[in-house]
């Protein structure tokens, strides 16, 4: 409303300007030369007062295109906003990137940081994992599993958390979880691998037969060595 209304006040005055200017060669065409030089008083304030009009429609023109460039970015953001995607088109940008993130270079800051990350990332795929489930990708999946010597109990059990959450609402990142847990259970008997399977098998959700499956089958083989 406040572009538009730039606009038509810009407008105005440049059709003012013409309608001023016409009027004056009319008025001095019908007087004859002679008036035009008995007046140069009005002449010398007619030429000065030229360039302040431009420069007030200068003006009032750049702020037309302020008020446009507001007005463009935030429908965009109301549009973003109602497409979900609120950080934009760069988004699928991130989903195509391999999960290689170090928060901190610090030993001591590090540790803090990335349980307040995973924190926010468990937060967002509680919420609705339908939509962010392309960011799941096999090296975010190793790198929950993975339990590092050294890091706190509350960091191991969030990153399970996590794990969990995934497994147990999205098909795809189920499959990439159950994946990364029959590798480790099968190559190293890793017992973080075997604790989150536990875990899992007691819960109900559409892929829990397949570590249900999983389970019998690393048993099977336990019994067998």
């Amino acid at each position: 409303g406040d572009s538009l209304g730039s606009l038509s006040r810009l407008v105005e005055n440049i059709n003012s300007r013409r309608d001023g200017g016409a009027s004056s060669r009319r008025s001095g065409g019908g007087g004859g030369g002679g008036d035009a030089g008995t007046n140069p008083t009005s002449q010398n304030k007619s030429k000065a007062s030229t360039p302040e009009e431009r420069s007030k429609l200068y003006s009032q023109m750049r702020e037309a295109e302020r008020e446009g460039y507001e007005l463009d970015r935030r429908i965009n953001a109301w549009n973003n906003l109602n497409r979900d995607c609120l950080a934009g088109p760069k988004i699928a940008q991130f989903s195509s990137r391999a999960f290689n993130y170090i928060p901190s270079t610090s030993s001591v800051c590090s540790p803090h940081l990335t349980y307040h990350i995973l924190t926010l990332l468990h937060a967002i795929y509680t919420t609705s994992i339908l939509q962010s489930e392309q960011t799941v990708t096999p090296e975010l999946v190793r790198t929950l599993i993975a339990e590092e010597v050294g890091q706190s109990q509350k960091l191991k059990d969030l990153k399970r958390s996590v794990l969990i959450t995934l497994a147990s609402t999205s098909v795809s990142a189920s499959k990439l979880v159950i994946a990364e847990i029959r590798q480790r259970l099968m190559t190293v008997r890793d017992v973080a691998s075997a604790e989150i399977l536990g875990k899992l098998i007691q819960l109900d959700f559409d892929y829990v037969d397949e570590y249900i499956a999983l389970s019998i089958e690393v048993l099977s083989d336990v019994n067998v060595v």
